[in-house]
């Protein structure tokens, strides 16, 4: 709630990362961080790495109904005015976002929209595992294993659900 709620810097140099979660019952969260240019140049870049979850703030988090790209341009044309215009918005290609996005840049045309390169590659590494023996046992390992430990004290121990070990492979590029 801090985070939220904490006014944030007015800057012309932010990037932001936004992403849609799959959907909560009948909605979706759209999440974005920030991270100004000059601290990805400063601090970031000179240390040859990844962005870390400290490095980022937390802009914006909404629980929506809907994410139809008019609602995400909207979103965001708010949080400009909060903020500041960003430089450059990273996304996936999802539709809404992708529709949202393009919208937003129709009236900032400087900004730049790049594609998040992650989700590209968990793609191929996914297309990639679909065939491997050696995966498709660690995937019915892993649901065993979530079953065993379902409605026990280290059921917070359980590996991730088939439809998560894309986000898990994800989150490891990113990292």
């Amino acid at each position: 709630m801090y985070e939220l709620q904490r006014i944030k810097e007015y800057r012309t140099d932010w990037v932001f990362i936004i992403d849609l979660t799959v959907e909560l019952g009948k909605q979706k969260c759209l999440v974005i961080l920030g991270v100004s240019q000059q601290y990805l140049e400063s601090t970031v870049f000179p240390e040859k790495r990844g962005l870390k979850h400290h490095d980022v703030q937390l802009l914006a988090l909404e629980i929506m109904d809907s994410t139809r790209g008019e609602l995400i341009e909207q979103k965001l044309c708010e949080l400009t005015d909060m903020v500041g215009c960003p430089i450059q918005i990273i996304a996936d290609h999802g539709s809404d976002l992708e529709k949202g996005i393009k919208l937003y840049s129709s009236k900032h045309p400087s900004v730049i929209y790049t594609y998040d390169v992650t989700h590209a590659m968990a793609l191929l590494l996914k297309h990639e595992l679909a065939t491997s023996e050696k995966y498709q046992s660690f995937i019915q390992k892993c649901n065993q294993c979530r079953h065993q430990l379902q409605q026990t004290e280290l059921s917070f121990i359980s590996p991730p659900s088939q439809l998560n070990v894309l986000d898990v492979v994800i989150l490891m590029l990113k990292s």
